[in-house]
């Protein structure tokens, strides 16, 4: 497999270093050049070389467009008043940037990330995600957009701001006391331009046209911008409006369920005695780690916890001895359900310990293309009044909305894996365990695995009559002699019976609007400056998803491993996955227990019950024939969020008044900060009292759900069956689905519906990526919006049950919600000073402190269930139903918190050489808000009347994470030092050394006892107790350890003006990040125990440029390269495949069938990417423009790093991404400036 890096990103060694020897060969020559007069500009649409005259006695330079951004991005940083890093509005413009995300990329320390198609949608700063960076656009806070499930992040999303909004950008790296708090790492500071920025009339008009590689079809992409001033220049005005369209493919290739799960490890193919990995007890954590298991003992009689399973299972040395510590229980000689669920908890602690010697297979094989419509609109309005020379007041709107639409289809090509299936084996009705064969009846193809250890459980009855016991052998889809398998055994090839392939779609609609106001004042004194501003952001995004799939079963297929890291599908020659009348299939039912077809039971009986009314039992020969219910479902969503503000600046020069003190500033800040979410919903308001049929029964009070879940079907009766098809739509019985139901057609009518909704492919697999080796064909989609048309469900797929909806009583109640309200209030007082010393030094700087004040108010469902003491209880008989009342009540609980941070920063810089080089030092304290989710009261808590201590205490039990808004945000120490030179207005080279030491990081999981619903207005509805007084034992977060993290930068940028020819036009800037962090604690690895990285911290980041700019020819090359970064351990929030065992910051921790099977760290391996951008101006007022992005076709792909690799070192490659390269080209009209 030597060749399997081929997919893999490659790295453009050679762009990178020359663009990295230019800049620092050159160097030294650079000072030789003439620095250019304070009043030159430059522009996009700079003057030709024509227009210009040069000077008699020398040879000209001319400053035009790259070089005067170059000169002014440098002088915003030489000017900086902490650690700064800037681009302004001509830069962007010189680079193929179409949003926020990707301009800023360009800057030292910023690492873009790229999504499937191929657009910048994140950066990180100095290691830390868009969660723990504020972004400020002219001062107010960037809501986020996007985090429409419940407990987001605070992420901000910059692809709804244009990069022609821009006049400048800073992403500020150091922190002074006046700045907003909110970032760990750097704040993103936007500027937008001013009417009175502007010398003359000025209006520009861009047009143009893009189109991906993969998808080919072009689309539009306009932005206009008029600016003027009026009453003698005092008034001025600046309007900017951007339309875009976007036609955007991704593909991918996934091998792993969900692209977060990791390689499935359920049957041992091989039967080694090797283990294929051994559990490492010393990662075993949190508070779970040590409490018992209810329903086990350990070998030596005692309580078995999860640390203690962990050793235990690691310690065996074959399969045998985990069956010898972990021996077979009796069986069962009569229904009883704890013994039951002993059963069910000895068979998984046996599969924990047998699953070390299970072989490595995908979870799955899924082909994806998807394809998005993205439109987006921004409207930009600002008034600058000048008052009088001191005086200025503003008034400034923006609007940026997106709609999208995403067409995400999918495909399944093989079964993987069809696990005893029912129909397909049979099991000995003697025995402990019994033994599980082959069905007679069964389908060809089906085999026996692991007869002797490969474990599964079988209950029968419910209840107190419920019998549980053990059952040896898997039957599998899978030829026995196919099977392949590697040294570290990974399974290789094999060969698969009895498959289906699944057409998955899912269509959704995003509409996305974002709402900036702000007006203020800003007052110039001959001392005394003011700045004066109130505003608010608001952004609200909704999302509506309608899914459906359709599979047909066509036979065997064979996995095989290539080179490349993914697995081929062969398929059979009469694999056809375009002709519709594959996917109607009818069938009989399957017999339930036992018997033979017809005379067997097929459907069972059922009770009547608040859910369903009763129904008879038939047989196979009474029921129809029908096809498999095909899923349709519809999802909404919605979330709000918004930041109102208020800020008051003073500062006041004290120069010739004062020694050393040159400045005094005081000021304070109001932000109130709120964030909603809603999604499907649906709850019971209270529980049922009483039994069902009986007298006194009253009904629980239930609200529906938002989503809709159906399924469509065809049937067809036969010449015994009498049992109705029930054509047409059936809603759902149960009262929480009352949105939802069945369709159902005749099959000659689903085939036409399914030849109708088809949708042709927009485009091959994986088109034009190099080497794409042996992917697949492309396959037809599906028109969801089409069938869901033909449904009758279709009334329901709306937003009308989303925020409120009617319960069964016939009452409105809200829907779940989770809110998150922060009011924050700051004061800070800072000084600036400046001392002039020997030798031509000046000494200067800040020094101040920030106070920050936050209640916080978190809101979310809450299921309280209260178990009070009846008439007829029995303290010697406490568990009776009879003596207990029992009531389940659920409703939206908030509770609060205040948090208090003082944060001091210190700047200090020593300039010498005529102000050439300075030396930055900066020390300060900064703060980011944590997740909303982890702030929220939501949970499942118990009020049981029984429960009672003996010193009388009541303390009761919670089920869930309840959130906790006491949490102090992410605090960290920042320190930076910098080195720059500015050996003229044209270059800049630095070298910066900074320091993170984050003191409370990533919240921990903890369970603890006190009174979680402190500071809430709620009560107990059984006994009208506050629940504030009322004490839990409950999980929860708390303060999460900190790490630290040193990170390098080296920047120089630099234009190439003493050289001859052409070159003398030229210029290079470039950039080079390392970081690396110390981390103690955290996310382990569970079987090396090696601590990972923070998540999305790349430890390297690269980029480059090199540019031609001559005033009529502007032609830019950038590099960028990012090294590969940590996401997550699998299952990544999933919950299935990868099951843990408890451990810090793991998800899906819990002990179900088949066992602890622990998760891998997952990678998002590194990227390398090459845009460019050239234009010419025709005139003095015309441009024409063509740009490219992932100009080499770079796919990405995300890995399980160094981590269980292949037999010859390889990764296991979860997902291969690629979105094509985009190409646009245009035109652009200026005039004035």
């Amino acid at each position: 497999m030597s060749n399997r890096s081929n997919l893999r990103v490659r790295i453009g060694a050679t762009a990178s270093w020359t663009v990295l020897g230019l800049a620092l060969i050159c160097g030294g020559q650079a000072m030789a050049q003439t620095a250019p007069q304070a009043g030159e500009q430059g522009g996009q649409v700079a003057p030709s070389p024509e227009d210009i005259v040069p000077p008699e006695s020398e040879e000209a330079i001319i400053v035009v467009g790259s070089r005067a951004s170059q000169q002014s991005a440098n002088n915003r940083k030489k000017n900086a008043r902490t650690a700064t890093d800037s681009i302004v509005a001509d830069d962007v413009g010189s680079f193929p940037d179409r949003n926020v995300n990707e301009a800023i990329s360009r800057i030292p320390g910023v690492a873009l990330g790229r999504n499937e198609f191929g657009e910048g949608d994140s950066v990180t700063v100095r290691g830390n995600g868009p969660d723990l960076t504020r972004v400020e656009l002219d001062g107010i806070g960037v809501q986020s957009t996007t985090a429409l499930a419940l407990g987001a992040s605070r992420s901000a999303d910059l692809r709804e701001l244009p990069a022609e909004l821009i006049k400048s950008v800073d992403v500020v790296k150091g922190s002074t006391a006046d700045m907003t708090e909110g970032s760990l790492g750097g704040t993103v500071q936007i500027k937008t331009r001013t009417g009175l920025d502007f010398k003359k009339p000025y209006f520009s008009l861009r047009a143009g046209a893009g189109q991906n590689s993969l998808g080919r079809d072009w689309t539009p992409d306009f932005n206009a911008v008029a600016a003027h001033k009026f009453l003698n220049d005092r008034l001025g005005v600046i309007v900017s409006g951007t339309y875009s369209k976007i036609q955007n493919d991704g593909h991918g290739y996934e091998q792993t369920t969900s692209n977060n799960r990791g390689f499935a490890r359920l049957f041992d193919f091989d039967n080694s005695p090797e283990k294929t990995f051994s559990f490492n007890p010393a990662t075993v954590g949190t508070d779970a780690a040590d409490v018992a298991f209810a329903n086990s003992t350990a070998p030596d009689g005692t309580t078995l916890t999860p640390r203690e399973l962990v050793t235990l299972a690691a310690g065996a040395t074959s399969k045998a001895q985990c069956l010898s510590i972990f021996p077979y229980l009796p069986l069962q000689t009569a229904g009883n359900a704890t013994t039951a669920a002993r059963v069910q908890q000895r068979t998984v602690e046996q599969q924990t310990c047998l699953n070390q010697w299970n072989d490595a297979t995908p979870s799955l094989v899924r082909n994806f293309m998807n394809t998005q419509t993205d439109e987006r609109y921004s409207i930009d309005a600002r008034l600058d009044f000048r008052v009088n020379d001191q005086l200025t007041v503003y008034a400034k709107a923006t609007r940026a909305d997106r709609q999208v639409h995403d067409q995400n289809r999918s495909r399944n090509p093989v079964s993987l894996f069809n696990q005893n299936i029912a129909g397909t084996f049979s099991d000995t009705t003697t025995g402990n365990p019994r033994t599980r064969t082959v069905n007679a009846n069964a389908p060809a193809g089906y085999n026996v695995f692991d007869p002797v250890y490969g474990l599964n459980v079988v209950s029968t009855g419910s209840g107190n009559s419920l019998i549980s016991v053990p059952v040896a052998g898997q039957v599998l889809n899978v030829v026995p002699g196919s099977v392949v398998v590697d040294a570290n055994h990974n399974v290789t090839q094999m060969k698969l019976t009895n498959n289906s392939v699944s057409i998955d779609q899912i269509e959704n609609h995003i509409d996305t609007k974002t709402m900036y106001y702000q007006g203020g004042a800003e007052y110039r004194g001959e001392r005394l400056e003011i700045d004066a501003m109130a505003g608010m952001t608001k952004a609200t995004s909704g999302r509506g998803d309608m899914r459906t799939s359709r599979s047909y079963a066509y036979g065997d297929a064979t996995l095989t491993l290539q080179p490349n890291g993914l697995y081929d599908v062969a398929l059979p020659a009469s694999y056809d996955d375009t002709n519709p009348a594959n996917f109607v299939q009818l069938r009989p039912p399957a017999c339930i227990g036992t018997g033979t077809a017809p005379t067997c039971v097929g459907q069972s009986a059922v009770t009547a019950g608040p859910n369903a009314p009763a129904s008879p039992a038939y047989t196979v020969g009474q029921l129809p024939l029908t096809t498999p219910s095909f899923g349709v479902s519809y999802s909404p969503a919605l979330g709000e969020s918004s930041e109102r503000i208020a800020k008051l600046d003073l500062r006041y020069d004290t120069r010739d008044w004062l020694p050393f003190i040159t400045k005094f500033s005081v000021g304070g800040m109001y932000r109130k900060n709120k964030s909603e979410r809603w999604g499907g919903g649906g709850y019971t308001v209270s529980s049922a009292v009483g039994t069902f049929g009986t007298a006194g029964y009253v009904p629980a009070v239930i609200v529906p759900t938002a989503n809709v879940r159906g399924t469509l079907r065809a049937c067809q009766p036969t010449a015994t069956s009498t049992v109705s098809c029930n054509y047409g739509y059936v809603p759902s019985t149960n009262p929480a689905n009352v949105r939802s139901g069945v369709d159902t057609l005749t099959p000659a009518d689903l085939i036409a519906l399914f030849t109708r909704t088809l949708e042709p492919s927009g485009s091959q697999y994986f088109g034009d990526l190099p080497n794409r080796g042996t992917l697949p064909d492309a396959w037809q989609g599906i028109r969801t919006d089409e069938l869901f048309a033909a449904l009758g469900a279709k009334d329901f797929m709306n937003y009308d049950c989303l925020k409120t909806c009617v319960g069964t009583d016939g009452k409105t109640y809200d829907q779940p919600a989770t809110r998150v309200q922060e009011t924050i209030k700051n004061v800070y007082a800072m000084f600036d000073f400046e001392q002039k010393l020997p030798l031509g030094l000046v000494f200067n700087g800040n020094v101040g402190v920030r106070g920050v004040f936050a209640n916080v108010t978190g809101t979310s469902l809450l299921t309280l269930n209260s178990i009070r003491k009846g008439p007829a209880f029995n303290p010697l008989d406490p568990n009776n139903a009879g003596g207990i009342i029992t009531q389940t009540f659920i409703a939206n609980t908030s509770v609060n918190a205040s948090t208090r941070d003082w944060l001091p920063s210190v700047n200090l810089n020593l300039w010498g050489f005529n102000e050439s080089v300075v030396l930055r030092l900066y020390g300060g304290k900064t703060v980011a808000r944590p997740s909303m989710g982890n702030l929220i009261a939501g949970g499942t808590c118990t009020i049981d009347q029984r429960a009672i201590d003996a010193d009388g205490d009541d303390i009761f039990g919670c089920t869930g994470r309840i959130g906790n808004p006491g949490l102090k945000p992410f605090t960290a120490w920042s320190y930076n030092a910098s080195l720059e030179w500015y050996p003229n207005a044209d270059t800049m080279f630095s070298a910066t050394y900074g320091k993170l030491d984050v003191k409370i990081g990533n919240p921990l999981q903890v369970t603890k006892t006190a009174r979680p619903f402190a500071g809430s207005e709620g009560t107990d509805p059984g006994t009208g107790e506050a629940l504030s007084d009322i004490e839990f034992a409950y999980p929860t977060y708390e303060n999460g350890p900190g790490y630290k993290r040193s990170i390098w930068e080296f920047s120089a940028k630099t234009a190439f003006t003493f050289l001859p020819w052409f070159l003398k036009y030229t210029g290079a800037d470039a950039n080079f990040s390392i970081l690396s962090s110390a981390v103690t604690s955290g996310q382990q690895d569970p079987l090396t125990g090696d601590v990972m990285l923070p998540p999305d911290e790349s430890k390297y980041y690269t980029n480059a440029s090199l540019w031609y700019d001559d005033g009529k020819l502007n032609i830019r090359v950038a590099y960028q390269r990012r090294s590969a970064r940590f996401n997550c351990i699998t299952p990544c929030g999933g919950n299935n495949i990868d099951i843990n065992y408890p451990g810090e910051q793991w998800t899906n921790v819990r002990l179900v069938g088949p066992g602890w099977n622990p998760g891998v760290p997952r990678f998002t391996d590194g990227s390398t990417f090459i845009d460019a951008k050239i234009s010419y101006n025709v005139t003095r007022n015309f441009q024409v423009y063509a740009e490219g992005r992932n100009m080499r076709r770079e796919a990405q792909t995300i890995s399980t790093g160094s981590y269980v690799p292949f037999e010859d070192g390889a990764p296991k490659i979860m997902r291969l991404s690629y979105g094509g390269r985009r190409i646009m080209t245009g035109v652009r009209l200026q005039f004035g400036n």
